[in-house]
């Protein structure tokens, strides 16, 4: 569960984060984005968002690369359920923009693909395969804990970079 952190965490945490995004040069990011499958097109606009700066109080913050490093980190914390979540998605779009059955197929389909994400969820908690397939009746446990997952990378992101917002204001 996510914890309230106070100002000064948050604006410890926000100068760490933008040392690191200082240290790391776009071209690492982008090299990393094409590891991971990505093609160039998609590579290139994630690109384009490193390079989205904000001016907070006195400082200027690099908000997109900070974004970008977080999504990498989850993602490398989270292979698996960031893979899951991927094809589910294409499963459930794909079984929707079936011509004529699509619009019928489309709960069976986005049911598929959150059992898919859910399948990969499973397997970050059980990397070494001692994790049993998802049921239905655990499905809805394991939706929890995904959007726990999830949620959690953006508060946490949300939290630091707005409490170095509130006191730039009140500066």
């Amino acid at each position: 569960m996510t914890t309230i952190i106070t100002k000064a965490q948050a604006e410890l945490e926000l100068a760490l984060m933008q040392a690191e995004s200082d240290s790391m040069a776009s071209s690492d990011l982008y090299i990393w984005l094409r590891e991971c499958g990505l093609s160039p097109e998609i590579a290139v606009r994630v690109k384009e968002l490193v390079n989205v700066t904000q001016r907070i109080g006195n400082k200027v913050v690099s908000i997109g690369k900070l974004i970008v490093m977080k999504l990498r980190d989850f993602i490398t914390a989270h292979k698996n359920l960031a893979i899951g979540t991927v094809l589910g998605a294409a499963i459930a779009s794909l079984i929707a923009a079936m011509p004529l059955l699509g619009s019928l197929l489309a709960p069976l389909g986005a049911l598929l693909g959150v059992t898919v994400a859910a399948t990969g969820h499973q397997r970050d908690k059980h990397p070494d395969g001692n994790g049993k397939v998802v049921s239905l009746e655990e499905l809805p446990q394991h939706l929890i804990e995904m959007a726990r997952t999830y949620f959690d990378l953006f508060i946490e992101t949300f939290q630091i970079i707005m409490a170095e917002f509130v006191s730039a204001k009140t500066s």
